[in-house]
């Protein structure tokens, strides 16, 4: 448990909600270092300028720590960064997936890696900006949404386990973020109205397609066709993995009805239509699950969530042989896409979660 006086590792990028969370650790009384993240080569003022995890915001964060009196360093993770997160999500979209990399970030760097670093460092605790709580009951840690719906970021860390949130700091887990712009301007710091990102930070020129080209890796196919579910032809795309699932625009098709992308085929090079109605599944298969307190013994009865934005939706999860789940929805869902996480919840409590990996047949 914390006590007074302990070393703690804080995560800061440079943003508000990181800067706050390690002012209010020093103002607690704690031992506080921050530490900034080295993910991947940037420039002060380029592309990447408004994303997280720039020089500016290294700079934004190293000044803060300098204001309230404690240490700061830039750490090194520009490798483990390329090989867990940048590496996944360019086999992703080349999978034909629609990847969620910030949640790797967090699984192999923030939580893993930085970990690692801190252990090194003799802190026995890393603290972040996330909107999430962790509470103890019964011997056991719970992952819990934070207080703030509009905030709330636990989809994001759905990989944690007892051995991780024992470790865990989440100080802004019962705060809103105009109560922490307040607090950011009550301590003095310079950044309390500074704006949030919302893009991937790695991604420079805010389309991922352009990021997949600039990286030389273009599966080398070329353009494909488009099919209605029916399978008719209606057209011809330029890489399949410029295609999402639920995607209507930049088709460059003329059709009576609305028409998304249903399905997005490498080996055949071929991207499926079809009407809203045919995006709806109810059923799904997800891998590399993690639980924060260990696996079902048998059939879940739960609440999902197949991507950051939606609403949880009652589900039963049924765990298979093969190590994989299969859920299966109440009411069908929009859109289910491979590579994005889904999350089990009960009661606003994460109880695990994993990577989709198809819609069963």
């Amino acid at each position: 448990m914390l006590q007074p006086g302990d070393r703690v590792l804080a995560a800061m990028s440079g943003g508000v909600d990181s800067s706050v969370m390690a002012a209010l650790l020093h103002r607690a009384g704690y031992e506080v270092i921050g530490v900034s993240m080295q993910l991947f080569e940037k420039k002060a003022g380029g592309a990447s300028e408004g994303k997280c995890c720039t020089l500016d915001d290294f700079q934004d964060a190293r000044r803060v720590a300098h204001e309230m009196g404690f240490a700061h360093y830039v750490m090194d993770f520009e490798t483990r960064f390329r090989d867990t997160v940048i590496e996944g999500f360019i086999q992703g979209y080349l999978d034909g997936e629609t990847p969620s990399p910030c949640i790797r970030c967090n699984q192999h760097l923030k939580f893993s890696a930085l970990m690692e670093r801190a252990e090194s460092l003799g802190a026995p605790f890393v603290a972040t900006g996330h909107y999430a709580t962790i509470t103890q009951e019964g011997g056991r840690w719970h992952l819990q949404k934070a207080s703030d719906p509009a905030k709330d970021q636990s989809y994001f860390l759905f990989h944690h386990t007892q051995a991780t949130l024992a470790r865990t700091l989440f100080p802004l887990a019962q705060l809103t973020k105009p109560e922490v712009r307040s607090l950011g301007a009550e301590l003095g710091l310079h950044l309390a109205e500074k704006s949030e990102s919302q893009e991937i930070c790695f991604v420079t020129q805010d389309r991922y397609d352009s990021f997949l080209e600039a990286e030389g890796r273009d599966p080398g196919r070329g353009d494909g066709d488009i099919r209605h579910l029916d399978g008719r032809i209606l057209g011809r795309h330029h890489g399949y993995w410029r295609h999402t699932i639920g995607q209507r625009r930049g088709l460059g098709i003329a059709y009576a009805e609305p028409l998304y992308v249903v399905r997005v085929e490498p080996p055949t090079n071929t991207v499926w239509v079809g009407s809203e109605a045919d995006l709806m599944g109810a059923e799904l298969l997800a891998r590399e699950l993690t639980w924060v307190d260990g696996p079902p013994l048998g059939p879940l009865a739960c609440q999902a969530r197949i991507r950051s934005r939606s609403p949880e939706a009652d589900a039963l999860v049924i765990p298979l042989p093969d190590g994989r789940v299969k859920v299966a929805f109440a009411e069908p869902q929009r859109a289910i896409a491979a590579g994005q996480a889904v999350v089990f919840y009960r009661d606003g409590e994460v109880l695990g979660g994993g990577w989709i990996d198809a819609r069963p047949e």
